[in-house]
């Protein structure tokens, strides 16, 4: 088995036996390792160890906090080439986390149990959306006085403008003479939010995003209230154009720890696929709780 030129060291990693034991039964048959880990915290430890080919992520029905740093520590070893597949009683669970992982493949249970050789040759099951890897954390930008640039250098480009309209001069007169205020102008900004960003969702008391709205990180948050448009990038790759309002902030004498400075945006128009999309990727990383009152 070791002396195979083309044989792998496979890591199992979750407490799933049954399928742990079918993926050891039938890879050390065709001349692989098998190593079998069933704590998530411990993957870090075993990829130091082991230095595995592949390694397949067993994801319980609703993964708790602590598949947060297994997700992200999956992350970087797909970096580095080490390939990662990952499996879960559903896709509904499983599809949405792969690409937070870099797995190029994503199972749902049934499927990769009936034919556990299916993680050497591509079997039947259908591979996982090839969205770009979550990037580093990035150091926060301040919110300049006439427009936010926190687009990334890759971004689409934006929407043509609409032809301006001619001046009304008497408009505009008028305006100053009946002392109008001005209307406020609308912020653009793009926020892309992974396990390992400094973005991140942030929930009300029923837990859900819904109830919330996205926390921006940035050394200077614009006031409560300020109106914006938010091009949102979910952990899956897709990205939804939104309106939102600033509904609190958190200044940087008031963060402690590595909490960073910031905003809370209330979305409006949340789609209901997307509601659910972000409340799954919450089960991987914590939310921030923010209570009803703010």
């Amino acid at each position: 088995m070791a002396g195979a030129s083309s044989s792998l060291r496979v890591l199992a990693v979750g407490a799933d036996p049954e399928l742990a034991a079918a993926l050891h039964l039938h890879l050390a048959r065709a001349g692989h390792a098998v190593y079998a880990v069933p704590a998530p915290a411990e993957l870090d430890l075993f990829l130091r160890a082991a230095a595995p080919h592949l390694v397949v992520l067993m994801l319980p029905a609703s993964p708790d906090a602590a598949w947060g740093g297994a997700l992200t520590t999956a992350a970087s070893a797909a970096r580095v080439g080490v390939r990662v597949v990952l499996v879960a009683p559903s896709r509904e669970v499983v599809e949405p986390l792969a690409a937070v992982a870099g797995a190029e493949r994503a199972y749902a249970r049934a499927d990769l149990l009936a034919r556990p050789l299916a993680l050497l040759d591509g079997g039947a099951a259908r591979p996982a959306p090839r969205f770009p890897a979550p990037a580093a954390p990035a150091h926060a930008a301040p919110w300049p006085a006439e427009a936010l640039a926190l687009e990334e250098p890759d971004a689409p480009p934006p929407e043509r403008p609409a032809p301006r309209r001619a001046v009304d001069l008497s408009a505009l007169i008028e305006e100053e003479l009946l002392g109008e205020a001005p209307r406020p102008r609308v912020t653009r900004v793009e926020v892309n939010v992974s396990l390992v960003s400094d973005h991140n969702f942030f929930v009300g008391t029923t837990r859900r995003v819904d109830s919330g709205g996205v926390f921006i990180a940035t050394q200077l948050p614009p006031p409560v209230g300020t109106r914006l448009q938010v091009r949102l990038g979910l952990a899956d790759g897709r990205k939804l154009d939104l309106e939102g309002e600033v509904a609190f902030v958190r200044e940087k004498g008031a963060t402690t720890g590595r909490q960073p400075s910031g905003c809370g945006v209330r979305l409006e128009g949340l789609p209901g696929w997307a509601v659910e999309a972000i409340d799954r990727f919450t089960l991987a990383r914590q939310p921030i709780l923010v209570g009803a009152d703010r």
